[in-house]
């Protein structure tokens, strides 16, 4: 199995060997996939945000869910 540093090396020496005209599509590719990683970073940042709150406004929350949305999009057209 390959360490992560010989991961890197050997992708750089397969990137010194793609063609100047399709360095581009690399380059767009290698963003999206930046891109999907800060997605997914910024949504874990959510991650237990609500491990400490109280059943009593839990159920609140839960149960009114359905006419609170229905409020809320009454303001909000």
């Amino acid at each position: 199995m390959l360490t992560e540093s010989q991961k890197r090396n050997k992708l750089l020496t397969r990137i010194r060997r793609i063609p100047a005209n399709k360095l581009q599509d690399l380059d767009d590719f290698i963003s999206k996939i930046e891109d999907n990683t800060n997605a997914k970073s910024k949504i874990l940042a959510f991650a237990g945000a609500w491990k400490d709150i109280d059943s009593d406004t839990l159920s609140d929350l839960t149960e009114n869910l359905v006419k609170n949305r229905e409020r809320s999009s009454k303001q909000y057209p």
